[in-house]
């Protein structure tokens, strides 16, 4: 008659015991919970033993505005909105062949290389034999799921923020730069708020900007269904928001209710087209060609607006100190704020559409790695056998592959 024995699997008829995997399991999905922004991203990979640094190289067409070499790129883009006479021309002097052509019209085409190099990024926490002995809890399990919850965050940011670095960026109203928008927001009652806020125009003009730079829409048509209420919406790119710019979008509004007859909200909530569609993660709603994801980490611009002045409406501001001055300046490279200022908060709206944004990932290594080692390990360091840890360890790196198609819009919103 056999006997159980409690072992590794080798010299037990019960098998092996897995309860670190579970532990390990516990924190790999929790380093996995919320994927907002990297969903949007595509997956890049590099070898092992290549360096740390992963190059790409794209090509630019031949009939394409440069973006740095034409000036007129940032605002129209590929293609479209060419002037007729340009075109005209372009063809008569740069295309047509006459009789017994020779070696003319000779065009040459252009590679661009980018890169981006990989970066180490880890946290720990150590804790004492006590924890194991007098807790209640199962520490094993709170452990790595905190530090995989706390590592999906920082994952999160990293894709954020390299994102948000695209040079392709929308201002709000008449706003031209990061320390100007909230401008037109001058009247105390808060009626020229909307100028400086999401709206319906703003949001237009951002698809027009993509469409032109020829970047691919991210959804395809939502017919609707057969149930009571429910919307079709459009081919549509995705846009990521905030909570504020979120609570601004659902009171936006098409014309004005003298033009209109009546007033007419633009939104269209989630809930209307979700059973004829698949949601993205965070999705909430679309107007126009957009559908909107609500972020919880989206990150905001403090203080980093235009001076607030007399203005005493609703629009979110920040009063900055000597410290959050100086940080604000470091981040932009200016000099532009300073201390007791008062000036409106910045929201971004990323538009990540699809090809523009990758991450990179190192072939037969695991994206995240926890370690742990038990109080019960005696060492020069824990010679009392009282001391233990847990870590994880992660590589990053993050390309924007065609800045043009990943749009920055920045505006203010309602505090």
């Amino acid at each position: 008659m056999a006997t159980n024995v409690y072992g590794n699997g080798t010299n037990s008829t019960a098998g092996a015991n897995t309860i670190t995997h579970f532990y390990d399991k516990a924190g790999v999905k929790a380093a996995n919970a919320v994927a907002v922004y990297a969903q949007f991203a595509d997956r890049r990979s590099m070898p092992l033993h290549m360096g740390k640094t992963y190059k790409v190289s794209k090509w630019l067409h031949i009939f394409d505005r440069e973006d740095g070499v034409d000036p007129e790129f940032a605002t129209k883009g590929y293609l479209t909105a060419r002037n007729i006479t340009d075109v005209s021309s372009g063809l008569t002097t740069d295309a047509a062949l006459g009789e017994g052509a020779g070696a003319v019209n000779k065009r040459s085409i252009k590679k661009v290389t980018m890169e981006t190099s990989f970066a180490r990024y880890g946290e720990m926490i150590d804790y004492t034999d006590e924890v194991t002995m007098f807790s209640e809890d199962i520490m094993q399990v709170r452990y790595r799921e905190e530090l995989g919850l706390l590592a999906n965050q920082r994952s999160e940011d990293l894709v954020q923020l390299d994102m948000l670095s695209t040079p392709n960026v929308m201002y709000s109203g008449n706003a031209a730069s990061l320390k100007t928008v909230g401008v037109d927001s001058i009247a105390g009652n808060g009626s020229t708020d909307e100028l400086s806020q999401i709206n319906y125009d703003l949001i237009r003009k951002s698809v027009r900007k993509l469409v032109r730079n020829r970047a691919e829409r991210n959804t395809s048509i939502v017919t609707g269904s057969t149930k009571v209420d429910t919307r079709t919406v459009n081919r549509a790119y995705y846009a990521i928001i905030g909570a504020e710019v979120k609570f601004d979008l659902e009171n936006v509004v098409r014309g004005d209710a003298i033009t209109n007859g009546q007033t007419e909200y633009v939104y269209v909530p989630a809930y209307k087209y979700a059973s004829a569609t698949n949601l993205a993660e965070g999705e909430v709603g679309s107007m126009h060609d957009v559908r909107f994801i609500e972020s919880e980490s989206a990150t905001v611009y403090r203080g980093a607006g235009d001076v607030v002045g007399s203005y005493t409406g609703n629009l979110s501001n920040t009063t900055h100190d000597a410290a959050s001055a100086a940080a604000l300046n470091t981040f932009t490279g200016t000099s532009d704020y300073a201390d007791t200022e008062v000036r409106f908060d910045v929201f971004p709206i990323l538009f990540p559409t699809k090809g523009s944004f990758a991450t990179v990932g190192l072939k037969g290594n695991n994206k995240i790695k926890f370690r742990a080692q038990s109080p019960d390990v005696i060492e020069l360091g824990n010679p009392y056998g009282t001391q233990g840890f847990f870590s994880y360890n992660m590589w990053y790196a993050g390309i924007i592959l065609r800045e043009e198609r990943l749009l920055k819009v920045l505006v203010t919103a309602s505090q």
